[in-house]
């Protein structure tokens, strides 16, 4: 499958029907580019696409995964796409990755989407971060472990977190993903 077709299947915006394959595919096609060639093939494709109508959304988490999570402040910067359920926790380190959370190299979503009174924060500012500041992740994504094994990593994460367990609509979002891998 060629490049641009990874990157366009995990830029969708439908955070609800979201789909942990497509990050994985992209980050691990994005990878061996390099730091500087995987953030140009990313402006690359963007250049293709009228973001007014559709902003590519998922490139965010992409570029969440594909950098690691700097020590110092120890999670990546806030997406400005709106308000979630859940929220992001107080602490944001606890959830480095929010709205994702990675668990046996398994970007899982934990919102179902946004809601957004004025203009989404641009996607540009990220690439313009991860390129001043960005260190590439080490190695590609290979989900091992057992859906049921990361499901009870998801639960015990969460509950750290926010001091309480998942709701039950939270768990199903997580569990339909882990069907995805």
């Amino acid at each position: 499958m060629s490049l641009e077709r990874i990157l366009s299947a995990a830029a969708s915006g439908d955070f609800a029907h979201y789909n942990p394959q497509h990050v994985i595919n992209a980050v691990n096609a994005l990878l061996p580019l390099g730091k500087d060639g995987a953030l140009a093939a990313i402006e690359s494709y963007l250049a293709k696409r009228n973001l007014e109508t559709n902003p590519e959304e998922g490139l965010f988490l992409v570029l969440r995964i594909l950098f690691e999570v700097p020590a110092n402040p120890g999670y990546h910067p806030p997406m400005r796409l709106g308000g979630s359920s859940p929220p992001p926790p107080l602490a944001l380190e606890s959830l480095p990755h929010f709205p994702l959370v990675l668990i046996d190299d398994r970007p899982l979503m934990m919102v179902s989407g946004f809601v957004l009174g004025g203009d989404a924060e641009p996607i540009t500012m990220h690439i313009h971060h991860f390129r001043a500041t960005g260190t590439l992740r080490g190695k590609a994504l290979s989900p091992s472990q057992s859906p049921s094994s990361v499901l009870d990593q998801f639960q015990a994460i969460y509950k750290r977190a926010y001091g309480e367990p998942p709701s039950q609509h939270e768990a199903a979002l997580i569990k339909a993903q882990l069907s995805n891998i």
